[in-house]
């Protein structure tokens, strides 16, 4: 069970089936979403409430991992908004409320609070249909980088594998450090260490088949990966992605791959999760033209 406001608990596996019972009512806000939640509990100091009928999180900065409080509902926002920022400031934690979605505060736009768009944090939807394809003018640069990865590396698979493979985690986590070096030479700074940890913690405790791994293969190494979940709703999330962009057009192909992969399965939406206000990001995601975004605010 979640405890009843002021009372919170620390978010745990078994809390899966509750959370997801709840956040199934919504769009599929990735924040809110509960392998997300777990996964990037890297310090084991996110925990959950109800309050006024809405879930209640007290996040960890992904970067910082400094507190917040949200809510994902839409039982008395006002009234929520105004007991959760009250108990931050008791509490010592910023009252500014972040990743609160559009639907909790979609009647409260011209009220007392403060609220802002937080661009930085708006999930990007894209068309499962176009990626699959590729087809059209908007697609017309990915469409060829996708096919150029095909003609320079012909031996090139891509593959399904099962979540919880121990090899294909190795596989994983060796790609990732070769990421990561590669970064380094180029003199870029990317702190890996903490996508690294929720990596991890996915892997150990995910199951099911709701949770898939795709990769690419060159002569039996992986040069590129993505963990996705499949929800309700008809819409697919991703976790994580990582490619070896010494292979131009990796990322594309990959993308297009797992596109068509979705669309066998009647997805017809994919959620990318946010930029992070990433400048290198944000311009990567918008190049695939997303058709919607799911927008989250900041509230005081």
């Amino acid at each position: 069970m979640i405890p009843l406001f002021p009372t919170f608990k620390k978010i745990d596996i078994e809390d899966r089936k509750i959370i997801e019972s709840y956040t199934n009512q919504y769009q599929p806000y990735s924040d809110f979403n509960f392998i997300s939640l777990w996964a990037w509990n890297i310090t084991g100091e996110r925990k959950i409430s109800m309050l006024n009928g809405n879930l209640v999180v007290r996040f960890t900065d992904y970067k910082t991992c400094e507190y917040f409080y949200s809510f994902l509902g839409t039982n008395e926002p006002k009234r929520t908004i105004s007991e959760l920022i009250k108990f931050a400031r008791t509490t010592g934690v910023s009252p500014v409320l972040r990743f609160v979605p559009e639907e909790s505060v979609s009647d409260l736009l011209e009220s007392d609070f403060l609220i802002e768009e937080d661009e930085d944090n708006f999930d990007y939807i894209f068309s499962i249909s176009q990626l699959a394809s590729m087809d059209g003018p908007k697609l017309k640069e990915k469409r060829s980088l996708a096919n150029r990865f095909l003609r320079e590396n012909p031996d090139a698979v891509f593959e399904l594998r099962e979540i919880n493979d121990p090899v294909t985690h190795e596989q994983i986590f060796s790609l990732i450090h070769r990421w990561a070096k590669k970064k380094e030479l180029d003199n870029k700074k990317y702190d890996i260490e903490n996508e690294e940890k929720a990596i991890s913690r996915l892997l150990k405790v995910a199951g099911g088949k709701k949770l898939f791994i795709s990769c690419v293969l060159l002569h039996g190494t992986m040069i590129g990966f993505s963990i996705d979940e499949i929800l309700p709703k008809k819409y697919a999330l991703s976790h994580f992605f990582k490619a070896d962009i010494s292979y131009i057009g990796i990322y594309d192909f990959l993308n297009k791959c797992v596109s068509q992969y979705l669309k066998t399965k009647d997805i017809v939406l994919w959620n990318w999760e946010q930029d992070l206000g990433l400048k290198n990001i944000r311009n990567s995601k918008k190049k695939y033209h997303p058709i919607n975004f799911l927008k989250k605010y900041k509230v005081q």
